[in-house]
């Protein structure tokens, strides 16, 4: 019988230490990642480009085509879709401030949301401007 009760007591110390490093970890996790969609978004409003870990996957493909003919189209192709994952990842960002509750007033929510508002639509109109690759 005391084996059993030591045994519970062992069980409970283990849970409650493991529940404890889980919401430890979870909540670091969170932390960075709101800290990287602020520091996106940061970088975006001072830049009016997108995020080169945005681009870098189509930079990557473009960058090992050649000037054939058949290349200059997938080419075209790749940066149609960096755009498109581009304004879905900024379209993203809108909602998130849309939704959050930190924003430090309903003043700075809305400066935000029309400055991302309008690059949304600069990218749209003149992609070829914003990515040079």
């Amino acid at each position: 019988m005391w084996i059993s009760i030591i045994i519970f007591f062992a069980f409970v110390a283990i849970f409650t230490i493991g529940f404890r490093y889980t919401m430890v970890f979870a909540t670091r996790m969170v932390a960075k990642n709101i800290e990287k969609i602020h520091r996106t978004t940061e970088s975006i409003l001072d830049t009016k480009l997108p995020p080169n870990e945005w681009l870098e996957k189509w930079s990557k493909k473009i960058g090992r085509l050649g000037d054939t003919p058949n290349d200059l189209t997938k080419k075209e192709r790749l940066r149609l879709q960096a755009k498109n994952h581009s304004l879905k990842r900024l379209s993203s960002l809108i909602e998130y401030y849309k939704n959050s509750n930190l924003v430090e007033d309903e003043d700075t929510r809305f400066l935000i949301l029309e400055e991302l508002r309008e690059i949304g639509r600069f990218w749209n109109k003149d992609w070829d401007k914003v990515i040079r690759f």
